[in-house]
């Protein structure tokens, strides 16, 4: 996808897909009149500890169409998905400002931790309804983003 200035993330997107932890029903897009996508955003299977959450990611959205709400509708789209499968933790690595308008907050305030270091706060969870003080501990992401 052209949101990005080189193929890594499309390439994740297609070794995600090949990946156990690639969830069908919560890979969303946004599509144009035309039937061009023109937004997506992504949800895989995330190791939390000894549980499991989701991560988000990748979150894309095609120049021409940036700051006009198409990234706000995939995650938001995706967000409800996750809620309605009765998943408890997303996880998302990412501008703690733009994500914080969907509820995200720096993941040390839910005892979880990601693999890497990252600037504070940029790695984020947010619990769904049916989070129950669990999943906790260090994120295991799925193989395809040691590629990234």
């Amino acid at each position: 996808m052209a949101a990005f200035p080189g193929p890594d993330e499309a390439d994740l997107v297609d070794a995600l897909r090949r990946d156990p932890a690639w969830l069908p029903d919560l890979s969303l897009v946004a599509v144009d009149d035309s039937g061009l996508v023109v937004g997506h955003a992504l949800l895989t299977r995330l190791r939390v500890g000894k549980g499991k959450g989701l991560a988000l990611a990748p979150v894309a959205v095609a120049p021409e169409w940036q700051r006009k709400g198409v990234g706000e509708l995939v995650v938001r789209a995706a967000l409800t998905a996750a809620e309605d499968a009765g998943e408890k933790l997303v996880v998302v690595l990412g501008d703690p400002d733009y994500y914080g308008r969907f509820g995200f907050i720096p993941a040390q305030r839910h005892e979880v931790s990601g693999p890497f270091e990252v600037p504070e706060g940029y790695l984020q969870a947010l619990t769904l309804p049916a989070y129950d003080g669990s999943p906790r501990g260090l994120c295991h992401y799925p193989e395809p983003f040691e590629a990234v």
